[in-house]
């Protein structure tokens, strides 16, 4: 009677099995980092994350890679939470981990989980993570042609605040638009609008998003055309909102409140549009059915 062999599965093997949760884990976890130095730097490379897992019935599949890439893209991994302290050298700003050392920490997971060739699976989310980093260098760079609009938008906000009842005018110092608020008791509150308070740099992040979402997307042209414009007139408004909130927190609460709301609700503000938009936009088919059965009725 021949004896049999009993076969127990090796770690490599359950790891194996559990390549892509694996993956995903590791794809997610130096957003932890990212957030505990610099909370709202961890926006972009977050939405980069989540279009990774709008991607996974395509990653899912991949193929796995090889010793010698395995081993690259582990020197890549290893080398993104370690390369900023030459960086900082020349630039003391990037002493933390932010959204550069992400993208090479991701381009470096995905060498060390799949073949080479797959790497345009990873193009959308370092494209949006990239792009939307670098939006700011941008947004400086069409400032001398935008900077003409702030003298709009101040007008825009003087109508909003005379529309909710406030006393508010615009006056010019050099040439700088000027918005004042005041009361029947003599309390002035003013502020000066430059080309940063436009919002330009919040219509480049969105648009950056907005396009990558897109382009993964398969939905029709009309489609994406309608929401596109939805989305950055919304993304004006949540800028308008933004300033006038400012000034009403100023007015009515005094200039260290209102500074404290202008340095976090831009933030805040921005991140909740987001997410509202592109849960809408994922429920868009559900919600034109409903329109479209209620015209009926």
């Amino acid at each position: 009677m021949k004896s049999q062999k009993m076969h127990l599965p090796s770690p490599f093997s359950a790891l194996k099995g559990n390549r892509i949760n694996l993956f995903y884990i590791l794809a997610f976890a130096p957003l932890t980092v990212i957030f505990f130095y610099s909370p709202f730097s961890a926006v972009i490379p977050l939405y980069g994350f989540l279009i990774l897992l709008i991607k996974q019935q395509k990653i899912v599949v991949l193929k796995e890679a090889n010793l010698v890439q395995k081993i690259l893209g582990l020197i890549i991994v290893v080398g993104s939470f370690v390369v900023y302290y030459a960086v900082v050298l020349i630039y003391p700003k990037a002493a933390f981990y932010g959204p550069a050392n992400y993208v090479v920490y991701l381009l470096g997971l995905f060498l060390l989980f799949f073949k080479f060739s797959t790497l345009k699976e990873a193009f959308a989310p370092l494209f949006l993570i990239v792009a939307a980093s670098s939006s700011e260098f941008l947004s400086a760079w069409l400032k001398p042609f935008l900077s003409p609009f702030a003298n709009d938008f101040a007008h825009i906000i003087v109508t909003v605040l005379r529309a909710l009842g406030l006393n508010a005018s615009i006056y010019y110092l050099g040439g700088t638009p000027v918005v004042s608020l005041s009361s029947l008791s003599g309390k002035v509150v003013a502020g000066a609008f430059v080309y940063e308070c436009i919002g330009v740099y919040s219509l480049l992040v969105f648009s950056i998003i907005l396009v990558v979402i897109l382009f993964e997307d398969p939905s029709g042209l009309k489609v994406k055309v309608a929401y596109s414009i939805a989305g950055l007139l919304g993304t004006f408004a949540i800028n308008i909102f933004r300033v006038t909130m400012i000034f009403i927190t100023d007015y009515f609460y005094g200039a260290e409140a209102g500074a404290t709301i202008h340095y976090i609700i831009g933030y805040a503000l921005f991140s909740t549009w987001l997410v509202c938009f592109f849960y809408i936009y994922s429920k868009r088919q559900i919600i034109q059915t409903k329109i479209m059965y209620r015209w009926k009725k």
